[in-house]
Formats: structure tokens, C-alpha cells, sequence
């Protein structure tokens, strides 16, 4: 029979007619506290982990009452009418007056570099902009719409379209980008976090070489995002480690983390946040339900956790679950000859679906938008 195998500390739940006093060193088969932990090396600010103990619990777990209740109004925000043309939902994101702002700053500079020549040469192309005139914004219009068309018909090199250099780390495109999707959607409960990379050849600081992604150069961008519409709701560019350090004592991930839900302004809403192993941590489990948001992700093994969880004896599709408060965490083996997977959750149960943990699925369903 199924017995209840946590005590939560700060709530005092736990009954005195159905559970015992434990030691360390004490325990049964169906209730057992766990102690100690295993030391990290790239986790040098972590919250002891004795602070509360451990206790393994077993599926099917009760329910685990959360206090954050998701109240967020989501779905799309300011729509456009119904005969709508489809121009008018891409100017919700790069509005007219950014685009007539492009236009006049265009013609700014253009004047500008015109007055600065002394002598324009005999075939210089300046002499076409005196003929043709200042831009204007239809023009300018036709020019973006050539810049997206290059991202849907593919050439070998970008030399076939023009030449042209690296843009700017100006950041108005991304700052512009972030304020028009806050503005007309509101994502649901489920978010996932990850990384995305823009593929470039271009010669910049910025460019990144990440060998696991099928370009393997290129601009990287941390991107919040809807688990379910994979809707964009928030996306930062990484500048690299020189213009974008992380904090000392900080793990990058859990800066990322915490960057991007500030930004979007998503904190004490009880959203519940999807990552990958690079992101997850227990620490940063605890400090974004500090923070009203749930959390789930995978975990690397060398991350700071119980040596049930860091080096589980597991068979075939057996898992192991054990539970600090509102924080489970799990592994679970798919098939002997594989390593186990590890899993965190501040939002899940312990419970078997398919003849593996619920979170899994949950994980494989909602991350990676």
C-alpha cells in the first residue's frame, strides 16, 4: 500500500500517526531519508544541501498542493481586424514609425556623407542617388521584403545576392522585436528556454562555434519562448563572454535563466519554465520558486545533487525518485548499456506513465519549441 513518504518541514503537514522519526541512518522500505551530497565543480555558490533532507519517495505520489495559482490572461493581444491583410500583422513587429525612423535616418546619413565629399568622382555612385532621390518608405519596404525572401530562396553565397558586412551589435532590431511581442500576445502557463544560433559567416565578435549545431558558426540568441506555439516572447543576443560575463559565482545558465524572465517581465505569475541540462540546476529550481515560477528541466551528472540521483543503481526502465520540499528529482534508466537520465522538477509528482516518469513525457512534449 502507498504511503506517504515526505515530511514538508516548513508546512508542517506531515502527521504524527503516520509517519516516524528518522535518523540518518534509519529507514524502511517505504519511507527513507536520504543524506549527504555530492560536491560539484562548477557550483561554488550553492545553498547547502542539508538544509532540508532528502526523502525517496514512490509513484503514485498525492497530489502536491502548490500555492502558486496560474492567473495570466494569455493568447494573442491587440489583434487586428478579421479582413486583416497579412501586411498588418508583420507591422505589429516592425511598425511604421520604425520603418519611416530607418527611412529618415537613411537620407540623414546619406546627406551627411554627400556634404563631406569634396569631389564626387565621374562614375561614383553617388550620382545615382542624385538622380533617383531620397528613399522612400515604400522603397524601403521592398528592401526589407528582398532581405526576407534571401532567408527563403537559399543562395550558395551571400555574394550572389550583394556584397555586404557583418550588421551592427546594435540591439534596436531586438529591442523592437521583444516590445511588439509582449504587446500582442501573452504566452500560457508552459515556457521553455534554449539556445538558437543564427547561421554566419561574417567576421565579428560576436559569432559563435558551437560544434553540436548543424551550421556550427554563427550569431547565438538566448530565446524564451511558449513550449506549445513556440511563439518568441523574449530573445537576447550573446555578445560573448568579453561584452556579456556572466556574474562571478553565477552559473551562465542561470543567469541566462533569470535574464530572460526579468526581461519578459514573467516573474510571480506562476509560469512554469522547460530547460535543458545547461540551464538546470537545483539551485536555480529553488531560486525561481522563490521567485513564483515552477520550474522542470534535465540534469547533468555533474551538477550538485544526492548520490541517489548522481550514480542511481538502476535496471531496465526503473527509476528512482526523491523529494527536498516542493523540489523531486528523478532518474530513470530507458535501457541497460544506457547512461540514466536525470530530471528536476518544483511542479511534478512522482508518477509512472508508459512505464516511465510522467515528467519525461511531459519534458519530451513541451521543451523544445
Amino acid at each position: 500500500m502507498y504511503r506517504l513518504t515526505h515530511i514538508d518541514r516548513e508546512s508542517n503537514m506531515a502527521d504524527s500517526s503516520d509517519s516516524e522519526q528518522f535518523s540518518d541512518g534509519e529507514s524502511d522500505d517505504d519511507f527513507e531519508v536520504l543524506s549527504g551530497s555530492s560536491e560539484s565543480e562548477d557550483e561554488t555558490n550553492d545553498v547547502p544541501m542539508n538544509a532540508y533532507p532528502w526523502f525517496r519517495v514512490r509513484p503514485p505520489e498525492i497530489d502536491y498542493l502548490h500555492d502558486q495559482r496560474f492567473v495570466e490572461n494569455s493568447g494573442p493581444q491587440n489583434v487586428p481586424a478579421a479582413d486583416a491583410k497579412h501586411i498588418d500583422y508583420f507591422l505589429l513587429f516592425l511598425t511604421l514609425d520604425f520603418l519611416r525612423h530607418i527611412v529618415r535616418e537613411t537620407n540623414r546619413y546619406a546627406q551627411d556623407f554627400i556634404t563631406s565629399q569634396q569631389r564626387i568622382r565621374r562614375f561614383s555612385r553617388l550620382h545615382s542617388w542624385f538622380k533617383v532621390g531620397a528613399v522612400t518608405l515604400a522603397e524601403m519596404k521592398g528592401f526589407i521584403s528582398v532581405i526576407l525572401n534571401m532567408g527563403l530562396i537559399r543562395k550558395p553565397s551571400i555574394t550572389e545576392y550583394w556584397n555586404t558586412k557583418f550588421p551592427s551589435q546594435d540591439t534596436c532590431f531586438v529591442d523592437l522585436f521583444n516590445r511588439q511581442s509582449k504587446q500582442h500576445y501573452k504566452p500560457k502557463q508552459n515556457l521553455s528556454i534554449d539556445e538558437s544560433l543564427i547561421a554566419s559567416k561574417g567576421r565579428s565578435s560576436i559569432i559563435q562555434y558551437i560544434p553540436s549545431k548543424a551550421a556550427k558558426f554563427g550569431v547565438k540568441l538566448w530565446v524564451l519562448a511558449e513550449a506549445v506555439s513556440g511563439y518568441i516572447y523574449q530573445l537576447n543576443v550573446y555578445k560573448g563572454r568579453q561584452y556579456d560575463p556572466t556574474p562571478q559565482g553565477m552559473l551562465q545558465g542561470a543567469y541566462v535563466v533569470n535574464k530572460l524572465l526579468d526581461a519578459a517581465g514573467l516573474f510571480n505569475k506562476a509560469y512554469h519554465l522547460f530547460t535543458d541540462s545547461f540551464f538546470s540546476s537545483i539551485n536555480l529550481a529553488k531560486e525561481l520558486l522563490a521567485k513564483g515560477t515552477l520550474f522542470t528541466g534535465t540534469l547533468r551528472a555533474n551538477r550538485q545533487m544526492p548520490n541517489t540521483i548522481k550514480n542511481p543503481v538502476l535496471q531496465e526502465k526503473e527509476s528512482v525518485y526523491i523529494r527536498q520540499g516542493r523540489i523531486l528529482l528523478c532518474a530513470y534508466k530507458e535501457r541497460n548499456g544506457r547512461k540514466p537520465v536525470r530530471l528536476i522538477s518544483s511542479f511534478s509528482k512522482a508518477a509512472q506513465e508508459n512505464d516511465k516518469p510522467a515528467m519525461i513525457c511531459s519534458y519530451n512534449k513541451l521543451m523544445g519549441a
